[in-house]
């Protein structure tokens, strides 16, 4: 693989999800496989916590949060309303999207 592309995927293993200053190295778990492999979590760019409005319980929100990770370490997308773990945190797809080999995930969990 020569030209702009492997440019691409080497340059998102050697700086974006690079475990030495961006990402770590984490457990996830997705379609019945398991990996350890270089994920991004950011929490920041995340909307305020929203009450749950199917579920009465009091004092129970969803939390999103959005993950970064290389479709090479994966080697597939998942699909939106699927369940993943990362970390031992299990959260359910709400947004994907693949760009240059980067995936791009909108996570929900339920959180107290």
């Amino acid at each position: 693989m020569a030209g702009f592309k492997a440019q691409v995927k080497r340059d998102l293993k050697a700086v974006f999800l690079n475990t030495d200053e961006h990402a770590d190295k984490l457990k996830v778990e997705y379609n019945g496989k398991r990996y350890k492999i270089p994920v991004i979590i950011d929490k920041d760019t995340t909307k305020d916590r929203v009450k749950i409005m199917r579920d009465n319980a009091d004092g129970v929100y969803i939390d999103t949060v959005t993950a970064f990770l290389s479709f090479y370490d994966l080697k597939i997308v998942p699909r939106k309303e699927t369940r993943i773990a990362i970390d031992d945190t299990d959260y359910t797809v709400q947004g994907v999207s693949l760009d240059a080999g980067q995936i791009t995930l909108v996570l929900e969990v339920l959180d107290e």
